[in-house]
């Protein structure tokens, strides 16, 4: 197990608390929202320092600053931590959706599309050789587990589905198990509500769909503050009854104004927003420490909430869709 010693992140802690001011702030938004039309929206992104040095794609081409602007992140990241792989925990993620890119891409038939990140723990070309080659021997256990159970799957079923859901599962798995190696009481407790609010959106979508048990056993991820067996109990029962018996959870209140949301028809995505603020509100907790891993991942979840911001108001702008209707799927941020 990696122990942390605080100590060592003192140089980190003090250079990222100098960049936490540089993150958006309700302003910038808003300047973004009451822009006029998208370019000026995107020009508000570029005076702010987002890409790459030099780099700055058109308006229509935002992905790839907000790409650049993550590579940054990681970049800086993988700079100052004392302990590499406390970062390459975070940086799996993106490993899971380049796989999940690549074999859908396989699968169907159709050339790789452009939209492999850069961000993840191996880069892309190496990616796209090992499943080219079905060569594993990079990849964690995990994940080479996933890839040969989405070929298993998908030869069964024939269903693109399956291999989001196999690999997204996987990718909450692993980062679990990552966490559980790295001693710190603040990562685990982030791992505790990852998995809780992973499976709460897992069960009620799969309710929604009249899943069974046996379908929603199999997809719940181990571990978290809200035991299996009430899930189990609520797999056959309208929503409101699990809703109910998570109702003195840290969860229960976010849930139920969530799916309120959704049922008076304010917002589809009402609980997905209000479990992503609760989650936030838990990362503002690093706030308090002064030295130590906490404000590094805190400012990693920051600028990625940040960049899921600004890409839902560009994606809006550039619809044409009401300014009201982004603002209200617009997650909380840090500052």
């Amino acid at each position: 197990m990696l122990k942390i010693n605080e100590g060592d992140y003192s140089y980190a802690s003090g250079l990222i608390r100098a960049k936490e001011p540089k993150l958006f702030t309700s302003s910038q938004y808003a300047r973004m929202l009451d822009a006029a039309t998208a370019e000026e929206a995107y020009k508000v992104l570029t005076d702010s320092g987002y890409g790459l040095s030099g780099n700055t794609p058109g308006v229509f081409a935002f992905e790839q600053l907000l790409a650049d602007e993550m590579k940054k992140c990681f970049m800086l990241l993988a700079e100052i931590t004392p302990e590499a792989e406390v970062i390459k925990v975070f940086q799996r993620r993106y490993d899971y959706f380049n796989i999940k890119v690549l074999l859908k891409a396989e699968l169907s038939g159709q050339q790789i599309p452009p939209i492999l990140i850069g961000t993840g723990t191996i880069d892309s070309d190496s990616l796209t050789r090992m499943i080219r080659e079905r060569d594993y021997s990079e990849l964690t256990d995990l994940m080479a587990e996933a890839v040969e159970r989405v070929y298993d799957v998908f030869a069964r079923m024939q269903d693109p589905q399956a291999v989001d859901l196999i690999l997204d599962i996987a990718s909450y798995r692993q980062f679990a198990a990552d966490i559980r190696n790295i001693e710190s009481p603040f990562l685990w407790d982030l791992a505790d509500y990852i998995i809780d609010i992973t499976n709460i959106r897992m069960f009620i979508r799969a309710r929604s769909l009249d899943k069974t048990w046996d379908f929603i056993g199999k997809m719940l991820l181990d571990g978290g503050m809200i035991a299996r067996e009430v899930y189990q109990q609520n797999s056959d029962k309208p929503t409101d009854s699990f809703v109910e018996d998570i109702r003195k959870s840290r969860y229960g209140d976010s849930v139920r104004k969530g799916l309120e949301m959704v049922e008076m028809g304010r917002n589809s995505s009402g609980l997905e927003k209000a479990l992503d603020d609760l989650l936030m509100s838990y990362i503002r907790s690093a706030r308090l420490v002064t030295i130590g891993v906490e404000p590094l991942i805190a400012w990693l979840f920051a600028k990625e909430t940040e960049i899921r911001n600004v890409r839902m108001i560009m994606t809006g702008k550039i619809n044409n869709l009401p300014m009201d209707m982004i603002r209200e799927r617009l997650r909380e941020t840090y500052v």
